[in-house]
Formats: C-alpha cells, sequence, structure tokens
C-alpha cells in the first residue's frame, strides 16, 4: 500500500512539474525577442553613385545589459559593399549570438571610420512582431567640396588674420 501511495505522489508531482515548466517557457518565450534581425543597405556617393568594395560594419550597444559595442555577424554577413554598394549584417540571433533585443543604439563604420549613429527604435524596423525584423540603413557619403570647402575657407582666414597681425606689428 505504501508503495502505491508513494507512486501516484511521484507521477502527480511530475505532472504538476511538467506543466510549470510547460506555462514557465511560454511565458519566457514571450517576453525575450527571440526573432532574428539584420540591418542591410546600399552606400552611394553624392551623386548616386555605388561605394563600391568598401568595408561596412554595423556595431550594436545592448543598452539593456551594458555591454560593449559588438559588429553583427549574422548569417548571410556581407561587410563588403557589392557593386550596387550593398551591404548586409546577416540575420543576427538576439538569442543565439547573444545580441539582446534588436531595439538599440547602433553605429556604422565604413573603412574603418564612425559614420553615422542612431537609435534603432520599434517602429524603425520595416517588420517587427514576425518572424524577423529587417531595417534599411542607407548613407551618402558627402562629396569632396562639401568637405574640402568649408576647411579651405577657415584656413584662408586664419592665414589672412594671421598676415594682418604681422603687418601691423
Amino acid at each position: 500500500m505504501k508503495i502505491k501511495t508513494i507512486t501516484v505522489l511521484l507521477v502527480a508531482g511530475l505532472v504538476v512539474l511538467a506543466t510549470m515548466v510547460v506555462f514557465a517557457g511560454t511565458a519566457a518565450a514571450e517576453e525575450e525577442d527571440e526573432d532574428p534581425f539584420k540591418i542591410y543597405g546600399t552606400i552611394t556617393d553624392a551623386n548616386g553613385n555605388p561605394y563600391v568594395g568598401h568595408k561596412v560594419i554595423i556595431k550594436k550597444e545592448n543598452v539593456c545589459w551594458g555591454g560593449p559595442w559588438r559588429p553583427l555577424k549574422g548569417l548571410g554577413y556581407k561587410p563588403i559593399t557589392s557593386d550596387t554598394g550593398y551591404y548586409s549584417t546577416g540575420w543576427c540571433s538576439p538569442v543565439l549570438q547573444g545580441y539582446g533585443n534588436p531595439i538599440d543604439n547602433y553605429r556604422m563604420y565604413i573603412d574603418g571610420n564612425l559614420v553615422a549613429e542612431r537609435h534603432i527604435g520599434f517602429d524603425d524596423w520595416d517588420d517587427h512582431w514576425t518572424l524577423c525584423w529587417k531595417h534599411r540603413w542607407n548613407h551618402q557619403i558627402p562629396e569632396f567640396a562639401t568637405i574640402a570647402i568649408p576647411a579651405v575657407a577657415v584656413l584662408g582666414l586664419f592665414l589672412f588674420y594671421s598676415h594682418r597681425k604681422r603687418k601691423e606689428e
């Protein structure tokens, strides 16, 4: 008799434990964003021509965990711009690769130089609450004149005032 009672209690305990695992597992899956995400786009110059053969790295900061900036390298990773200027981080897994929630701060580096930084929020993703999250991040490299003319103007003013100051002395 005692063996029957112990067996019934063990079976009942296993059923209760199994039920708890099922319900707790479902709740945990709904809280954590496990859907993969990727950032992709095209890099062009000021004239709209593709910026070909340059390395584009997107780094993600994990705001929740306060971790370091980590480069996104997922399935289908294409960091070198193609003949159309296209790049992609590939599909990154929040859980398997440890990237965390896709809603976060991101930085774009081209050939190792920081060119842009932004926060990508819930409404910035092309698809969300689906099986995948995508964000198109296009970037345009400013033409040389946009950078050179102001720099030359500042140097010219500096030389002009320097010359004027020496002339007065």
